[in-house]
Parts: structure tokens; sequence; C-alpha cells
């Protein structure tokens, strides 16, 4: 997977309209494994198609992986999501702002927004470039927040939501309203949609050592993250990334 994202550094590119709170730009895929399908957000193009690494994505888009498939996407430099098989998203906003005309350290901030119907993602914000990042994740039982330096695991079923910090801190949000959780660095969270209904949560969050498929979660996006560092690093010529997590320890996890 890491060979297979590397080799698509000429993808990453902006793309839109600039307005005057940014410019409204477009994904890139960067990598697919099996049949994994687009449809496009824009009025007279609904139809689905297959994804390409050649494909751009823009606001309105939905992609959805087969059983079995993966696929890897560039919503914004430094906001990377990676999708197992049998996974839907809706993409919602990817803008970017800029500091007037400045040419070094240009970016204001890059803000996207995701909608998962179904699936498990695995998000990265490696804590490169310039100004605020944050992407939010929005589901029918409330929406996940993750900003620079953040990895983490979503997975939703219909049954629960399971919320998983590999690194940095993330909030999740209750669609009800008044519910706000802090999910830090080796810890995740369960919420039931029987208990998301009535207004009755676990208060506590529970430790990644003590479940077996969290251990999974976090071994899969420490590996999907280290693909996506190897692509901003080939991408950028750069050193090695400012983070929590360096890339040489990428494989490794850090208990609480």
């Amino acid at each position: 997977m890491i060979q297979s994202i590397a080799a698509a550094v000429g993808l990453l590119m902006f793309n839109g309209c600039e307005k005057p709170e940014g410019r409204e730009v477009q994904g890139n895929v960067v990598f697919l494994q099996g049949t994994v399908t687009l449809e496009s957000g824009k009025e007279g193009a609904r139809y689905p198609q297959s994804a390409t690494t050649a494909s751009k994505l823009s606001v309105g888009d939905q992609l959805e992986t087969s059983p079995g498939a993966a696929a890897a996407v560039s919503l914004i430099p430094g906001i990377f999501i990676h999708m197992r098989g049998g996974t839907e998203i809706v993409i919602k906003q990817m803008r970017v702002e800029k500091q007037g005309d400045a040419m070094v350290n240009a970016i204001k901030s890059r803000l996207a927004s995701l909608r998962i119907n179904h699936g498990v993602i695995r998000v990265s914000l490696p804590n490169v470039g310039s100004g605020e990042c944050e992407l939010r994740l929005e589901t029918d039982l409330g929406t996940v927040v993750a900003q620079r330096g953040a990895l983490l695991s979503v997975r939703l079923t219909n049954e629960t939501l399971r919320v998983l910090c590999v690194d940095g801190e993330v909030q999740w949000s209750s669609a009800r309203g008044g519910r706000v959780d802090e999910i830090s660095q080796g810890y995740f969270q369960d919420y039931s949609r029987d208990d998301v209904s009535n207004g009755d949560f676990k208060r506590e969050l529970t430790p990644v050592t003590e479940d077996a498929a969290a251990q999974n979660d976090v071994a899969t996006a420490l590996e999907a993250a280290a693909a996506f560092d190897e692509f901003v690093l080939r991408l950028r010529s750069a050193p090695p990334l400012k983070s929590s997590i360096p890339i040489e320890r990428r494989g490794t996890f850090r208990p609480p």
C-alpha cells in the first residue's frame, strides 16, 4: 500500500474557484484495491462509475467500497482517509483558505467534512504544513471532529458507532446535542443506537489494550498513516514530519 500511494505523487493538486472565505478544492484517489464506486454529486451526472486513481472528488460525491475492497483518498493536502471494504461516504465540504498572496506558510486553514453512511475509515491528519487543519465526520448518531496531528479509526454499523483515537485527541458530539466527549490517545468509545436515542451513555472511555478488535484497528490505522506519511515525504521532499508518532515508529503503539 505504501508503494502504491507514494507512486501517486503527481495527483495532489488544488482545483476550484476562489471565494472570499477560501477555495473549494477537489480531492484525489491515491490508492485503490478491488471495486470502488464513485457517484457524482452534480445534477445531471448522478450515475455510478468505477473510481480510478485519475478520479477527482468534489463536494457532493459519494464513494463506496465493495466488500474486500479498499481506497485511500487525499481530501485536502494534509487530510487523508483510508476506507475499508463495505464503506460508503459522502463528501460534504473541502475548502482551503490562503493568507493573502503569501508564498511561505501560505495556508491559513484546511477544512473537510464527510458523512459516513456505513463502514470503517482510518483518518490521518499529519502535523505538516501551516494553518489550521480540521476534519468533521458526520453520522446519524453524531459528529466526530479531528484536528492536526490526529490519527483515528471510525467504525459505523447498524448497531454501534466506535470512535478510536490512536494519536492526538478527537471530539464526539451527539446528534441530540448537549453531549461532547473528548477521546484521547489510546482510548475508544462505543455509542449504541439505543443509548443515543435514549440519551443514556457510557461515561468511561475504554483503553485499547482491553479489546482485541480495537488493537487490530490500531494496527491498521498505523499502517495507513505510515503510507500517507511516505506519500507526503515523497511529495514535498521534506524532512520527517513533526508528529507524536514519528514515521520510523509508526509500526508500534504506545498504550495509555
